[in-house]
């Protein structure tokens, strides 16, 4: 049986990093015209927020002109809002996302609180 391999190449270390680095808006700051506020926290899948101020930081850090009112306002109009998520965390998630997210890590939550 013939053996099949990658057509494209393999990224090799500084590749795959600046790709992760891109991915994660962090190459450079995202012109506002192109990532609204909502949009970038869509994009990154939720934002880390144990405490109130990092997804502010982390959005200050990402996007062009940022205001942090807008991250207000979105929370205030509940289309974004802080959930228990990944690795029992609490993070910034759109309403959408938390509608996706949080039936998929209910059980681990029931674990946790259970013990």
């Amino acid at each position: 049986m013939a053996s099949k391999t990658a057509t494209h190449p393999v990224l090799g270390t500084r590749a795959l990093n600046r790709a992760t680095l891109a991915r994660q808006l962090l190459l450079r700051r995202a012109p506002r015209a192109e990532m609204p506020v909502a949009a970038a926290v869509a994009h990154l899948v939720g934002l880390q927020a144990q405490n109130v101020k990092p997804p502010y930081y982390a959005l200050d850090a990402r996007l062009e002109a940022f205001d942090p009112r807008e991250l207000s306002t979105l929370m205030e109009s509940r289309e974004v809002a802080r959930l228990v998520t990944m690795r029992s965390t609490i993070h910034t998630h759109t309403a959408d996302d938390c509608l996706r997210l949080r039936p998929l890590v209910q059980p681990a939550r029931d674990r946790e609180l259970a013990q």
